[in-house]
Parts: structure tokens; C-alpha cells; sequence
């Protein structure tokens, strides 16, 4: 897909003018990541905010012990690093291609033009960041009132509701997650999370194959949280 057509299936531009598309696509680049590779580092400067063309970007943050907590997965259409540029200060957190990956690169200058001068784009945005505040609250409700098990199967719930395909099998979670990955998702162990999906799958609610989890029992699984 030519980047003009991509940019214009992007929800927060979707509504702005050809003359401004076509501008925007003039004067954007686009980037290739390998999987693994850093696209910006907790406490850099921001100066670029990035477009998922293709793959998937994993939003996260490191302790001084190394633990790695990762705050959000990212796919084609989302949109990340705006927080440093609207603020205007450091990147929070640390970014890495979680597989290869494509993305268009929008510049400081020409997001801030396009939000002063299209409302639309700045209300799009900001409902962007109330949802992603809202997330952020859901995960320290959840930290803060579940139990492990809790924790893991609202991680699940989530990640269908994102990434779900509808199969003859369950609803799959069309993410490659190791159990590794997704116990820095949860902020818990990696052998916890090994427990938890075996309990999951003995009662279950899930069947795992090949890296990819199915949801074969959402009522169930929704029960497990208080």
C-alpha cells in the first residue's frame, strides 16, 4: 500500500484535506525495524512520532534491577511516541520491533502543524491518550486488587479483545507470545505464567499452539477475575 492511501486509513488523519495528505506524504519518511531492534529509548529526546505501517512495537520500561514491565503492544494503524512531543519533554519508555517492522516517521514540526490546524486530528488524539490513561488505570486496578491468576487472565481478555481472530478452535490471539513475554506483560514471573496457562488449559479455557493462544472459554476465563 502506497503511504498516501495508508496514512489516510490512519483514524487520527482519516478526515483531514487531499492538499494536506498530500503534503504530509511529501514531506514524511518511512523506517524499516528488525525484529529486536530499538525505535527510541526511555529517556531520549523526542523529536518523532512513529506510524505502524507493518509488525508490531513493543512499548515497555525497565527497572534498575532489569525487570521489564511492557506497557502496551502495538500494530499496524497505531500510533506512538506523541507523548514526548506534545509534552515536550523525554520518551517514558523504551520501544523495540517486536518482530520486523515498517513505519511512517512524522517529525515534531509538521504533527504539531496538523493538530493546531485540524481540530478533528487533535480530538482523535487525545481520545487516543484517554484510552490508553484508561488502560493504564484498568492495569493498576488490576496490580493493586487481583491475584496472579487474575492478572494473567485480564492480560488474555485484553489481548483478544485487540487481537482476536474468531477460529473454529476458540478465538486466537493472533500475537506469537512467549511466556516470557507475557509475564512482562503481567508483572509477574515467567514460571507463574507457565502455571497459570497449564491450569488454564487443564480447565479449558485456553488451547496453545505454537506460540499462539486460543480463548476456547471467555465466560470462564472472566470468572477467574474478581
Amino acid at each position: 500500500m502506497e503511504k498516501a492511501a495508508f496514512l489516510k486509513k490512519v483514524p487520527i488523519f482519516s478526515k483531514i484535506s487531499e492538499n494536506e495528505l498530500d503534503e504530509m506524504n511529501k514531506i514524511t519518511g518511512t523506517k524499516r525495524f528488525n525484529k529486536r531492534d530499538i525505535v527510541f529509548s526511555e529517556g531520549e529526546q523526542g523529536e518523532s512520532m512513529f506510524i505502524i505501517i507493518s509488525g508490531m512495537i513493543k512499548v515497555f520500561k525497565t527497572s534498575t534491577g532489569g525487570q521489564v514491565k511492557t506497557l502496551d503492544i502495538l500494530g499496524k494503524g497505531d500510533f506512538l511516541g506523541e507523548m514526548a512531543i506534545l509534552e515536550k519533554e523525554i520518551r517514558s519508555a523504551t520501544a523495540s520491533a517486536a518482530e520486523d517492522t515498517e513505519v511512517i516517521v512524522l517529525k515534531k514540526r509538521i504533527f504539531e502543524k496538523h493538530v493546531k490546524n485540524n481540530p478533528v486530528v487533535s480530538i482523535k488524539v487525545m481520545r487516543a491518550l484517554c484510552a490508553r490513561l484508561r488502560k493504564a488505570d484498568r492495569e493498576i486496578e488490576a496490580l493493586s486488587f487481583q491475584n496472579v491468576l487474575g492478572r494473567i487472565a485480564i492480560t488474555l481478555i485484553n489481548l483478544m479483545e485487540k487481537y482476536g481472530i474468531k477460529t473454529d478452535r476458540g478465538v486466537k490471539i493472533n500475537l506469537k507470545l512467549t511466556h516470557q513475554e507475557l509475564a512482562d506483560m503481567v508483572g509477574t514471573a515467567r514460571e507463574m505464567v507457565s502455571r497459570t496457562l497449564l491450569s488454564f488449559k487443564k480447565n479449558n479455557c485456553i488451547i496453545i499452539e505454537n506460540k499462539y493462544i486460543y480463548i476456547t472459554n471467555v465466560k470462564e476465563l472472566k470468572e477467574l477475575i474478581y
